[in-house]
């Protein structure tokens, strides 16, 4: 996963004046994530790649920020200036050169960096990152504006009295229908972080049938997203046998993807260095009613046709009995 993670590019939205869109596209960085666990006292160094995949040269401004979690639960995080004092704070503990990087057209240019954690660095969660901006930290009156941004995440656990707490907020069905003419069936887990560090919770959405037989067993977070301290988190997942084309008619949508009766979504995440575990429990119903109404009258049919099948033999029978006498 992590391999994957570190040829992507990650466009983030802040709140401030940073690169148009076409100047966004047209650099990548490598890693665009980092997480470590320190001790007070140590320091880690690691590099940046910035590439210019254009056919012009492109100057950049390296620039630290903090970050908390976005209200809208989806992961985005909510940038705000390194000037903006808090504990959970990255910025102030991360070093590198300031000085602008011009990229000739397809180069690539390396920014080292180091965070140290100070002696009395509070234990915990702290959150950062380096952004690189086209707009001179100068211009910017020291705010954070709104524009696409590239930015280089940074998670930092520093170890300590750390408090590694959550829960399941809630567990439901995207849209909130219980009923379902055929799947997939949507769900979604709200987890909340009550701890002082972010976590990552993983697990497995169990489906179980009428006679508590195993339908499915559905991964839950696998891209592995963080949850910060004091923050819900949103994730999706589905139940499904094949894919769901919207053209498709409802009898091939229900038979491509079949499901009959009363069924129960159990959830199992697990979190945290000790590895706890938390579940919930959804019940939920499919039912197919054009299949069912055509079993139906298959049905009816069918069984017409052994009644005059039955019929036509005992007619036969007493015909041939009467001939005989």
């Amino acid at each position: 996963m992590k391999k994957k993670m570190l040829r992507l590019a990650i466009i983030i939205v802040l709140a401030g004046c940073f690169l148009n869109y076409s100047e966004v596209k047209a650099v990548t960085i490598s890693p665009p994530f980092f997480d470590y666990s320190l001790n007070p006292g140590d320091t880690v160094s690691d590099v940046i790649k910035v590439y210019n995949e254009t056919t012009l040269p492109i100057t950049v401004y390296p620039i630290a920020v903090n970050f908390t979690s976005g209200d809208d639960e989806a992961g985005i995080p909510n940038f705000y200036s390194a000037a903006q004092y808090n504990s959970s704070g990255l910025s102030r503990w991360i070093s590198f050169p300031k000085d602008p990087i011009t990229l000739k057209p397809g180069e690539r240019s390396n920014l080292l960096f180091s965070i140290y954690v100070p002696l009395d660095g509070d234990p915990g969660g702290h959150y950062g990152g380096i952004i690189f901006s086209s707009t001179p930290p100068e211009e910017r009156a020291g705010t954070v504006g709104v524009g696409e941004q590239l930015a280089a995440i940074m998670l930092l656990r520093v170890s300590g009295d750390i408090i590694e707490q959550g829960r399941i907020e809630e567990f439901g069905f995207y849209g909130g229908k219980r009923i379902f003419t055929h799947l997939p069936v949507n769900f979604f887990v709200r987890f909340k972080n009550e701890g002082t560090i972010h976590v990552r919770p993983v697990g497995n959405a169990f489906i179980t049938n009428m006679i508590g037989g195993q339908s499915a067993s559905i991964k839950v977070n696998t891209q592995l997203g963080s949850v910060l301290p004091n923050s819900i988190r949103r994730y999706y997942f589905d139940w499904k046998k094949g894919d769901d084309i919207e053209r498709e008619s409802e009898f091939k949508k229900e038979l491509r993807n079949f499901g009959l009766g009363r069924y129960r979504a159990t959830v199992v995440l697990n979190y945290g260095k000790e590895g706890q575990t938390v579940t919930a429990e959804r019940t939920f119903w499919v039912f197919p009613w054009i299949l069912m109404i055509l079993g139906f009258v298959g049905f009816v049919f069918l069984a017409f046709l052994l009644k005059m099948y039955n019929r036509s033999v005992v007619n036969r029978y007493i015909k041939k009995n009467t001939l005989k006498e």
